[in-house]
């Protein structure tokens, strides 16, 4: 992450969830690239995670006037009190966190193009026409099952709303009935050694760990 980047980060207005954080986190990021023009309020998102009967925690601070803004930013969502939340940026083209934006999607592009033996075209037409991704990041030293499943939901709910393409670091980009349309590199040697999966965005399946 260049010190661009950090700055930019250090100004974004994100709520956040107190709490101890003995171990050291290990980020691991998913994405969903969307077409929409805005992404939804955090609010329709709520609802639709408590509809799959989960229960999202979050910080202190976050009122009705967020929930309903279509211009949120970044917020820390929990699905255990006892676990670390998943934080959940939105970034747009053309906005204040457009460097950011084409840092990422012009980085996997680079990444699309020079596989063209591939049948990658969908992927970049996607990227290509992509108005604003949302970003997760987790821990994958803290997060659990229920983890997973949470933030499956939470990458359905954008590719459902926002005509979205999710990307799953060191895994892939996946069609919407949870296949794999690109796969990437591993990013570290414990997703060498793992079996590559296809996540049933549909359904309550867990993404892989």
């Amino acid at each position: 992450m260049n010190l661009a980047r950090l700055r930019f980060m250090a100004e974004i207005p994100v709520f956040t969830i107190r709490g101890e954080q003995p171990k050291e986190p290990k980020q691991f990021f998913t994405r969903v690239f969307c077409l929409r023009k805005e992404p939804p309020p955090l609010g329709l998102l709520l609802e639709f995670l408590k509809a799959k009967g989960a229960a999202p925690v979050l910080p202190e601070g976050v009122n009705e006037k967020l929930l309903n803004s279509w211009n949120w930013v970044g917020v820390e969502i929990g699905y255990q009190r006892d676990r670390k939340p998943i934080f959940l940026t939105c970034c747009r083209k053309g906005s204040a966190q457009d460097e950011i934006f084409k840092q990422d999607t012009e980085g996997l592009l680079a990444f699309v193009d020079a596989h063209r033996e591939l049948d990658s075209w969908r992927v970049s037409d996607h990227l290509r026409a992509c108005r604003f991704f949302i970003a997760s990041i987790l821990d994958k030293n803290d997060i659990n099952d229920e983890g997973y499943d949470f933030n499956g939901w939470i990458l359905q709910f954008f590719e459902e709303n926002c005509d979205g393409m999710v990307q799953i670091d060191g895994q892939g980009f996946y069609s919407p009935e949870g296949n794999i349309i690109l796969e990437l590199p591993a990013i570290d040697e414990e997703d060498q050694k793992e079996e590559p999966i296809t996540p049933t965005l549909l359904g309550p399946a867990p993404l892989k760990k």
